[in-house]
């Protein structure tokens, strides 16, 4: 979490009398107005009451459509600058959009500076299952989950290079001299404490203290700088941008977007804002960009995972068989066709605002970010599906009972330390192999190979294997679940 504002009536704002449904549906309409041949697939609905009980499925197929076009990136170039039209920045002087806010002066916040007493070097670890893999077994880890389908194979094959990359250099990561501003820096999934193993040095960026998240810090080396008084994204965004800039005087750093915070369309404001600060900060400042995506959100299929699938689809399991009977599981599970298909991976409950800022500010923004850099020059981007994790925001009941049912689609739900040392190593193989999907040294025949590349990087969990709506999934697996483990419903 990167903010502790709840009021909208300053700060970062969406367009007056907007909400993110209203806003998902606006430039997903316009969009399609603007590429209208492009787009035909899409089939918005005409309305926004319609599109507010249908946003998932409606933005999968506007996606499906605009993957397989020609013109991708030009439409992804688009829908980028009207998402960051659509975010103000309210104060004494009123209403002005958020980019022309960030580009005022603004004084950078005191900051303290931590030396932590750790020796730099990461030895990677993964915690699955009730087992820690360290160092060499966590080839044995990616086997098994590669051979579960629970990740892609550029993924796997990504993994496997950051083992050896670390193995060749003593089997220990040392990170120092790479600088990082980590927006968001205690938010549940932040990669910061292996980045401190490695010894980095970490811009903290958030409302909660470096000092009461870190705690003791024993084991962690590096430093931490951070404000005395905290970082607010919403409420002073151009305080944020000054103290990157000054961290960044002696050379481009490391910038990582993981803030986030539930409720009245905060997520898609953070997004946005993080967007936007990278847009402002340029080049000069920005070294790399890297994110952690939903696998529910709009996913593009790899081959391989499309295989899985389309084999599941013709030999169900006789109690799928049954649910299929009832309805209460449905297909298909993704959407498109001949190589272009998208994963129908949405679950409503999440809601509107959650879809545009999964969409809108993380798929759509890393892949225009990807293939334009900053300012014509190339930035490296990490945009990576992380798998679906038990995190505080998923605490809700049915989440909790789905999650009881979920092995039985073949499909894993990981605990916060699995996926933040799996995403966390995925992030740094990025940043440091130079032939990485994502790395601004890897060139493409054309932008539409490089925009598809840098989404091949996926620890989906099996979410992309399902030959059914994944929210159909979700809620059979809840019956399934409930049976276990009936108690998860009464207690609550």
């Amino acid at each position: 979490m990167a903010s502790k504002k709840s009021s909208s009536s300053s700060g970062v704002n969406l367009r007056s009398g907007e909400t993110g449904s209203s806003l998902l549906f606006r430039i997903l309409s316009e969009t399609t107005e603007r590429f209208g041949t492009a787009l035909s697939a899409a089939q918005l609905p005409r309305d926004s009451k319609t599109f507010k009980k249908t946003f998932g499925d409606a933005t999968v197929r506007f996606e499906a459509a605009r993957i397989a076009s020609p013109q991708r990136v030009d439409i992804a170039r688009h829908l980028q600058k009207l998402t960051l039209e659509a975010v103000q920045f309210t104060n004494e002087k009123g209403a002005r959009p958020l980019s022309e806010a960030l580009q005022e002066q603004a004084q950078a916040p005191q900051t303290e500076t931590r030396k932590l007493s750790g020796t730099a070097g990461l030895v990677p670890e993964v915690p699955l299952d009730g087992k820690i893999y360290r160092g060499p077994e966590v080839h044995g880890l990616i086997d098994k989950l590669h051979h579960a389908h629970h990740l892609s194979d550029s993924a796997a094959t990504a993994l496997r290079w950051m083992m050896d990359h670390v193995a060749s250099s003593g089997g220990k990561l040392d990170l120092t001299g790479h600088t990082f501003a980590l927006l968001g820096a205690a938010a549940e999934l932040s990669p910061v404490q292996q980045l401190l193993k490695a010894g980095a040095t970490i811009r903290w960026v958030d409302v909660k203290p470096a000092a009461q998240a870190l705690g003791t810090a024993d084991g962690l080396a590096g430093e931490v700088i951070s404000s005395t008084k905290g970082d607010d994204l919403l409420d002073n965004p151009q305080a944020v941008a000054a103290s990157i800039r000054q961290l960044a005087a002696k050379g481009p750093v490391h910038l990582g977007l993981f803030a986030y915070a539930p409720g009245a369309s905060r997520e898609l404001r953070l997004a946005a804002s993080m967007n936007s600060l990278v847009t402002s900060l340029g080049a000069d400042v920005v070294r790399s960009v890297s994110m952690f995506i939903s696998p529910t959100s709009p996913g593009e299929l790899q081959p391989e995972d499309l295989r899985v699938a389309t084999s599941r689809k013709t030999s169900p399991k006789r109690w799928q068989k049954g649910f299929e009977l009832t309805k209460l599981l449905f297909g298909p599970g993704h959407y498109g066709s001949g190589g272009h298909e998208v994963a129908r991976g949405a679950i409503s409950i999440q809601g509107a605002a959650y879809q545009a800022a999964q969409y809108l500010t993380k798929i759509i923004s890393a892949e225009v970010l990807a293939v334009d850099g900053l300012g014509g020059k190339p930035v490296t981007v990490s945009a990576n599906v992380a798998g679906i994790t038990e995190t505080r925001s998923l605490k809700h009941p049915v989440f909790q009972i789905a999650f009881q049912g979920a092995p039985s689609f073949g499909v894993r739900i990981f605990e916060p330390p699995t996926t933040r040392a799996l995403s966390s190593l995925l992030m740094l193989h990025d940043l440091l192999n130079p032939k990485a999907p994502g790395n601004a040294a890897r060139t493409f025949e054309n932008e539409n190979a490089k925009a598809r590349a840098i989404r091949s990087e996926q620890i989906h969990g099996g979410v992309y294997d399902l030959p059914w709506q994944f929210e159909s999934a979700v809620r059979t697996a809840a019956v399934i679940g409930f049976k276990k483990r009936p108690g998860l419903l009464f207690g609550r």
